[in-house]
């Protein structure tokens, strides 16, 4: 079975879930980049540390729900763990009310649950009986090696309560959330084994990636959390603090992939590389003294980056780098709590340009406070700096941000969020402007891009195309001007072009 892998012929401690399916995401088929959570492989190496067993579910490539229900009619796991983001709190919720079918204690993990945890612990399935037992929260390594020994009846453990172990949350009798105090996080990451990814089906990833995009991409994540304050960032998980493995530790972890995998690059999934300047130049050390350079490409601030900290990432392969520009306008930056200046994000893509790392924007719009004129002043950005390649989100207000709390009244679904990933759909009352104005919207920072990357001789499209942009570009303006004076609530019936 392709979607099980296993450290054990009978019967594991404990069974792990991707609840990401591919191909119930339209986006996500469109995409065809999945990675594993790395979240999850961190978690199975400790607990194989701890001489736990560990299977793994892996719903990536599955077509629907009947191979989770064979592994858990084969497997009958005491325990399942699952690993949730908002886009597949559908997914598994609906694999928890099967694994609770067959009698498992259901633990979850991830950001979603973390932010939102009463969605998970109130979660009923039809007969209305609750389907989760218990959330991590936050860093989950070993909260969930003291609550397995707990589960398990290790020595000693089976005497400790619930309310004992930090970084849980659950129902008591009475039906009222329990917290356990914070866990302190881990300071030593090299103390870590590197993620089991000998659990997961390596071929399955490399033939999907290359049958999309002729190559084929591993994750790696070098740090933990972020130091910044952007109002609509969940900071579940790691929070606001920064730590780091050392460079000689991650270095080796690259020579392994590059020994034992071959890919044809990684991504580094740290939220922000190059906070700690020094880390980068000890890090370009490491990997060209095992000759372990890989092309990759992470994700950093425009008010970190200059030419010499670019070139040591050039040199040890970055290929590309995502900067959250968000916003052209100082205002809507500053109302996000950025901490970054809009004169940044041009000396940041200029400095790119010069060693010849890849641009990408992620833009957001709809910000509170935004207005016609902040918009225009992202096009002139966009258009002046001529980033490589960009997306644009309409701002989501997640649980437990800054920003949630500021739209929380305003909030219009009723728990659902998402359907799937990067439905972006407007979730809060926004006044004057809708969905169907920031989709126009969307179309036109596109449109604006396209014709200056022309003019700019970036680009050399036939003359029909040329034509076919300018036209759009002028329909795009003159669409988002005539949204911009219609009340908020005015509806009008869109299926906006498949995005970028």
């Amino acid at each position: 079975m392709r979607s099980l892998q296993s450290t054990t012929e009978g019967t594991p401690d404990i069974l792990l879930v991707n609840p990401l399916f591919v191909y119930k995401d339209p986006v996500e088929t469109q995409l065809m980049n999945p990675y594993f959570p790395l979240g999850l492989l961190y978690l199975a190496a400790v607990l194989r540390q701890n001489q736990y067993s560990v299977a793994i579910y892996d719903g990536a490539f599955e077509p629907d729900y009947t191979g989770f229900e064979s592994v858990m009619q084969q497997l009958k796991p005491k325990v399942v763990g699952i690993t949730a983001l908002i886009t597949v709190r559908k997914n598994a919720l609906d694999l928890a009310e099967i694994a609770k079918r067959y009698g498992a204690t259901v633990i979850f993990g991830g950001p979603d649950p973390t932010g939102k945890p009463e969605a998970y612990l109130r979660h009923t399935n039809a007969e209305g009986s609750r389907v989760v037992d218990l959330i991590v929260w936050d860093e989950g390594e070993i909260t969930l090696i003291e609550l397995m020994n707990k589960l398990t009846g290790r020595a000693g453990a089976e005497l400790l309560s619930l309310q004992m172990i930090k970084g849980l949350r659950f129902l008591d009798d009475h039906g009222k959330m329990v917290t356990t105090p914070r866990r302190p996080a881990i300071d030593d990451l090299d103390s870590l084994p590197f993620p089991a990814r000998d659990l997961i089906d390596i071929d399955a990833y490399r033939t999907h990636w290359r049958a999309k995009h002729g190559y084929w991409s591993l994750s790696i994540i070098n740090t933990r959390g972020c130091p910044y304050a952007c109002t609509w960032c969940q900071k579940g998980i790691f929070g606001r603090s920064y730590r780091s493995r050392s460079a000689a530790n991650v270095a080796e972890e690259m020579r392994y992939l590059k020994e034992h995998y071959q890919p044809d690059q990684i991504r580094v999934v740290d939220d922000i590389t190059g906070v700690d300047r020094d880390w980068v130049f000890e890090w370009r050390d490491e990997v060209v003294k095992r000759e372990a350079n890989i092309p990759f490409e992470c994700l950093s601030r425009v008010n970190l980056v200059d030419v010499p900290m670019l070139t040591a990432l050039q040199e040890i392969g970055c290929k590309k780098i995502y900067f959250g520009a968000e916003s052209g306008s100082q205002k809507v930056l500053n109302a996000m709590k950025k901490g970054s200046k809009v004169e940044q994000i041009y000396r940041a893509a200029e400095a790119c340009r010069q060693v010849g790392i890849h641009v990408y924007y992620f833009m957001m719009v709809g910000y509170p406070g935004e207005e016609l004129e902040d918009l225009h002043l992202s096009v002139k950005l966009l258009i002046e700096t001529l980033p490589d390649s960009f997306s644009t989100t309409i701002a989501y207000p997640l649980p437990g941000t800054e920003f949630y709390q500021q739209v929380r009244e305003r909030i219009m679904h009723d728990g659902d969020d998402w359907a799937f990933t990067a439905e972006n759909k407007l979730l809060f009352e926004r006044g004057k402007y809708n969905t169907l104005f920031y989709r126009w919207v969307q179309r036109w920072f596109n449109k604006e891009w396209d014709v200056a990357l022309t003019r700019a001789g970036r680009t050399h499209p036939p003359l029909h195309t040329r034509l076919r942009d300018l036209v759009g570009l002028y329909v795009c303006r003159a669409m988002v001007k005539v949204l911009a004076r219609m009340p908020g609530g005015t509806t009008i019936e869109f299926k906006p072009a498949p995005g970028r």
